[in-house]
């Protein structure tokens, strides 16, 4: 591995000083020629970020269907990331989000030309010994509620990841949130609604498309999310039931039924109204006038909600039936939830919680509606595994009672723990990060047999979603057998298999023909 490492420096310093791009840094795309940077100092991985994957929606193009981006004469410069779609920061100023912008905050100016992605790959000489075969993708869809987020929040960050795998790539990538993905507009077909869903789909087609020139194989495309983007995963796969173009999926913290608009229109009157546009004849075409900051700050100003539409195109009203019907992805799935989902949104300087409260809010909006996802999956024959988080590390929940709150797996999963507080990680973190990320390079007198870890699992199931789980020793889940994945309990680093039922006491028990 060190004398890969010196070779890879000394061919791309050697690029450097003749003043050339190193050619595995210069990629031609379906949106054109790109050009990336490397992430780190050892020239070990390669990231290209800010690449369009769709025409900019602004003008006629708001709210309508994403249209695929066209090449352009000049060479597009991935060295830096896009802005943000448009959106306003809203939760409390008081709760762990304040004081982690690490964990929901992007870098740079928000804008509606906002739809672009990121890949981080391993160089190309680190993966000149493995053979032939394309690298695993992990292609993550944040969360956000979708209303807020974006590709360039920090605990997002695939550089760690990629810097200990060398058969892996990382993708991540933006889509048009709030009422500028989910309008739910009267004057707007009614399969057009869910703009944010089509960007999302567009997105995973280009990396199918594009991917093998990365080094990445297409077919073998994890596409996990959490919260919202976790919704987002299990939308997808009843949406397109036949050509789901990934190849396994993986949930956190969230599932399709999680957040869905009324049918009528009434944000969209309302705020429509209050822009002066009104409702009726020409206040559409009235909407698509009025400067993007003017709608971002009088949503910020109101109680508007603009979240995924019932269409019976993207999204359904039942998705148990549907799946009967056979209209579900027969993907290999791993879904989980964290034991203090609801303390994310607590003001921090409480000091006592009421247990009961987070108990019932974490069970009925997170782990029951995962509890029958898993269910509908295994009623399908689908092979299924389920976790549940519990790590409490200081430098992401600095106040005990926090836990492991919502989306606090999410910096142990990308290795971007050190980017959340100026509490260094804990020994026992960075171990259990280690595990996660299942480096195949482990230190003299650590043996494989230890890297029965938590992402290494997430990356052993994109390398192999029918057999990698199995592999690492993790059950598929079983209602009737004690294959609950508890990862992180006590803070341990090896998973600990538990029967499901005391979790889902509060959840409706299903009758045996479900299970």
């Amino acid at each position: 591995m060190h004398l890969f490492l010196i070779l890879g420096a000394f061919w791309s310093n050697v690029a450097a000083i003749a003043g050339h791009r190193p050619p595995e840094l210069r990629v031609m795309t379906s949106s054109g020629l790109v050009n990336g940077i490397y992430n780190d100092s050892a020239h070990t991985v390669r990231a290209f970020l800010g690449i369009p994957y769709a025409e900019p929606p602004v003008q006629e193009l708001r709210w309508a269907p994403p249209r695929p981006k066209s090449p352009r004469g000049r060479p597009i410069d991935a060295s830096s990331f896009s802005s943000p779609c448009p959106q306003v920061y809203r939760y409390s100023n008081e709760s762990i989000y304040s004081v982690l912008p690490s964990m929901i905050w992007n870098s740079g100016d928000i804008s509606e030309d906002c739809l672009y992605l990121n890949i981080w790959a391993p160089s190309f000489w680190r993966r000149g010994y493995r053979g032939l075969r394309g690298a695993a993708v992990m292609m993550f869809i944040h969360g956000g509620s979708y209303d807020t987020g974006g590709s360039s929040v920090g605990y997002y960050d695939g550089t760690n990841l990629v810097q200990n795998q060398d058969d892996l790539i990382v993708v991540t990538f933006n889509y048009r949130l709030n009422v500028f993905g989910f309008p739910n507009a009267p004057d707007i077909d009614p399969s057009k609604q869910n703009l944010g869903l089509l960007d999302q789909r567009l997105a995973i087609e280009w990396v199918c498309e594009n991917i093998a020139r990365f080094g990445g194989d297409p077919d073998r495309i994890l596409l996990f999310g959490q919260s919202a983007g976790a919704s987002s995963v299990d939308i997808h796969s009843y949406a397109y039931p036949d050509d789901p173009i990934v190849s396994a999926l993986a949930l956190h913290s969230g599932t399709a039924p999680l957040l869905t608009s009324a049918p009528d229109h009434q944000s969209w009157n309302e705020l429509s109204t209050a822009l002066g546009c009104g409702v009726g004849a020409g206040s559409f075409q009235c909407m698509k006038q009025v400067p993007m900051m003017k709608i971002v700050e009088t949503r910020a100003n109101g109680s508007y909600r603009f979240y995924p539409i019932v269409d019976n195109v993207l999204v359904f009203s039942d998705y148990a039936a549907r799946a009967k019907m056979g209209k579900l992805a027969k993907l290999p799935t791993l879904g989980g939830s964290n034991e203090r989902e609801v303390t994310a949104f607590l003001p921090l300087n409480q000091t006592s919680v009421d247990e009961t409260t987070i108990s019932t809010l974490s069970q009925k909006i997170y782990n029951c509606p995962l509890r029958e996802s898993v269910r509908i999956r295994l009623s399908q024959h689908v092979p299924t595994w389920r976790y549940l988080y519990h790590g409490n590390f200081s430098n992401v929940s600095p106040t005990p009672w926090l836990g492991a709150y919502h989306g606090s797996e999410i910096p142990i999963v990308f290795g971007t723990y050190d980017q959340s507080r100026a509490i260094p990680p804990s020994a026992r973190e960075v171990e259990v990060s280690d595990y996660m990320q299942g480096n195949p390079f482990p230190d003299e007198g650590q043996t494989l047999s230890r890297l029965t870890n938590f992402l290494g699992a997430w990356v052993a199931f994109a390398k192999d979603p029918c057999m990698g789980l199995s592999e690492y020793g993790w059950p598929q889940f079983s209602f009737d057998e004690p294959t609950l994945i508890n990862l992180a309990l006590n803070n341990t680093v090896e998973a600990i298999f538990t029967s499901a039922g005391p979790w889902d006491t509060a959840c409706e028990a299903p009758t045996r023909s479900e299970l």
